[in-house]
């Protein structure tokens, strides 16, 4: 059992959703929560297990589940589960020998394995880096995490039917051919077997260098020691690569039905993490760091022809050998991930979706496919994962037939549907479109605090800072998700506040961004917060909250947003969280004065006095902070030296 430690209890609850889905996305299943301490706890732990539920993952609670949340659990059709089985194992996802670690644990053994260290976190201890950042931006480390979540969801079902065998090894020279052993270098290779012949090899390389080689390893087809040339480790990483794979229809090879018995992926020099046939092309996906190769055992020439667009790779064949070489590009994106097809065969029966790319979330969302002949349009049925309340339109062309789906409000942002249409039990085309809102709003020009060199945090709600003299400018971006052009109309309000124009239509692009621009005139109110909406209708409705943070000309303001302690004049604006000093930030340059860490202070109430600040023992006057924002900064000063800026 493979899990992701969700620290719910230390991440911004506005964030929850969002990452929760980006965790699904990538292939995991299972979640390991923190338990409550507390009765207010309690009510957020319900909150983030209600996501879990709607997004049909599974968590546990590191621990027993406690009896108030029994009726959650798998036994009631909840999403918690008992603690891990077996001795649990914690890696960090941030640490360089992460997936080196990871592969070793698994092939010895390892009863649970807990992948740490995942998200930023900000809790009483400080702040945390993790391998995602507060703006969801995945960072090197997070490859190691996708890589895991792709090879177990492909081996999952596989894995325990493994065992060890002996003899695998790396091929020093060419000849002869020895196994591993302390004496020799190279990676540390280990090869296992089910009894129907499935195997993979664990390749696990913790030296700081390259490795390339050839590897000497079982062909249980065969029953013979094979060589696998060609393969390349990057430094402090590992592979695990397939050897004897059949193309039959099974876990291993999704609807493989149209193959003899003998056919089989004999080896292939890159992580395998999905097989599938349809209309009679073969899909391999593969997380390839570098380029490899892929060896098919086929029992004819592969003939098909290009059906449905996309383009099948090219192959080479062996005729006496009956074998295809397909060549594997380096992966590009997360995860190194890289898809290949070959043409089989002409298929009897094609069926294509016409466009499956999202489905909108609370709308009726119609979705067109295509069918080679009316006798395979008529004996084919939609099945959907999970399965919406779905119509037929009435067909005008015997060919096609187009789907009528409801995506529910409930469903979840950013999330996907799995759908395929099958015709005489055989599954003919398949897609897994986003579940989308119809229309989302971001307001660039909203305040968030920097935690750390690579690491910012927006305030919630979004938050803009508006001289109460001269107003400001304040840009909506308006993001249309819909698979057409829509038109809609935005009606930004607050408190006290004017608006020009009060309303505008805009109408935004096929799926695209577009930005529109406001103005602000805050004349009329008061210093300090001031909170309102922006209202969108039209085609899609929603509102999004939003509060506008009114400076006077002279002076400041104190606020507090989103955890964090804000004091903010027409020039400079210093945040704060309980012990430490974050930024000063000088708003003409946007040049923070303060160093990436911050400045710690003894905590205690941060108050604005007079024509000052008040926060421990110490006192510094806005017109300071003002001065010292506009002083240019010398390389080799640092927070609290040489600066005027308070040490504690």
């Amino acid at each position: 059992m493979e899990s992701v430690e969700f620290p719910w209890n230390v991440y911004p609850k506005p964030l929850w959703e969002r990452e929760l889905v980006w965790l699904k996305n990538i292939g995991i299943t299972h979640v390991s929560l923190p338990p409550a301490q507390d009765s207010s706890e309690m009510a957020e732990l319900n909150d983030v297990i209600r996501i879990i539920r709607r997004l049909d993952i599974e968590a546990d609670l590191e621990g027993p589940v406690p009896g108030s949340l029994q009726s959650l659990t798998r036994e009631h059709s909840g999403p918690l589960t008992e603690p891990l089985p077996g001795a649990l194992v914690r890696i960090s996802a941030i640490a360089a020998t992460a997936v080196t670690r990871e592969r070793e644990l698994l092939t010895s053994g390892a009863g649970s394995i807990v992948w740490t260290d995942v998200e930023e976190t900000l809790g009483p201890a400080g702040y945390h880096s993790g391998a995602i950042n507060f703006a969801g931006e995945e960072r090197p480390a997070a490859i190691a995490l996708r890589r895991s979540a792709q090879l177990s969801m492909y081996w999952n079902k596989t894995f325990p039917l493994l065992r060890h065998v002996p003899g695998a090894g790396i091929t020093i020279g060419g000849n002869p051919p020895v196994s591993l052993s302390k004496s020799t270098p190279g990676p540390a290779v280990r090869q296992f077997a089910a009894d129907n012949g499935v195997s993979v090899v664990s390749l696990v390389n913790k030296s700081g260098r390259v490795w390339t080689g050839d590897l000497r390893v079982l062909d249980p087809a065969g029953k013979h020691m094979m060589s696998v040339p060609g393969i390349v480790i990057p430094a402090r990483d590992a592979l695990w690569l397939p050897v004897n794979v059949p193309l039959t229809a099974g876990p291993l090879c999704k609807d493989c039905s149209a193959f003899a018995n003998a056919d089989h992926l004999v080896y292939a020099t890159a992580e395998l993490t999905a097989m599938e046939y349809e209309n009679g092309i073969l899909a391999m996906e593969f997380a390839a760091p570098s380029a490899g190769e892929v060896i098919l055992q086929l029992s004819r020439e592969p003939s098909g022809p290009l059906v449905a667009g996309g383009k099948p790779s090219p192959f080479e064949w062996d005729e006496h050998t009956l074998r295809a070489r397909l060549k594997i590009p380096a992966g590009a994106g997360p995860g190194n991930h890289v898809r290949i097809g070959l043409a089989i065969e002409p298929p009897d029966a094609t069926a294509f979706f016409d466009s499956a790319r999202v489905l909108l979330i609370g709308e009726t969302n119609r979705l067109p496919a295509e069918f080679s002949s009316e006798a395979i349009e008529q004996r084919s049925r939609l099945r959907m994962i999970p399965a919406f309340p779905t119509e037929q339109e009435p067909a005008k062309d015997p060919l096609m037939l187009t789907y009528l789906i409801k995506v529910p409000a409930t469903a979840v942002h950013g999330d996907h549907a799995d759908l395929a249409i099958e015709a005489d039990g055989m599954q003919m085309s398949h897609a897994r479109p986003q579940l989308l809102l119809p229309v989302r709003l971001r307001f660039p020009d909203a305040i968030d605090v920097h935690l750390a060199a690579s690491s910012a945090l927006p305030l919630f709600p979004a938050t803009v800072s508006v001289n109460q003299r001269t107003g400001r400018d304040l840009t909506v971006t308006v993001r249309n998700n819909a698979p057409e052009i829509r038109n809609f109309v935005l009606e930004p309000k607050a408190e006290g506040l004017d608006f020009s124009p009060a309303k505008m239509e805009v109408t935004v692009g096929v799926s695209t961004s577009r930005d529109v621009s406001f103005r602000v005139f805050a004349s009329g109110a008061s210093p300090g917060l001031h909170a309102g909406a922006v209202t969108v209708s039209g085609a899609a409705s929603v509102t999004e909250p939003i509060q506008f943070a009114v400076i006077p000309q002279m002076g400041a303001i104190a606020f507090s947003a989103g955890g964090f302690f804000l004091i903010e004049s027409a020039k400079v604006r210093a945040s704060f969280m309980p012990g430490r000093w974050l930024e000063l930030l000088n708003k003409d340059n946007n040049q923070n004065l303060l160093s990436s860490t911050g400045v710690v202070f003894t905590p205690g109430p941060i108050e604005v006095r007079g024509d000052g600040l008040v926060f421990a023992d110490k006192t510094v006057k806005i017109e300071d902070l003002e001065q010292l924002a506009a002083k240019p900064k010398r390389a080799d000063e640092g927070a609290g030296r040489g600066t005027g800026v308070p040490p504690h």
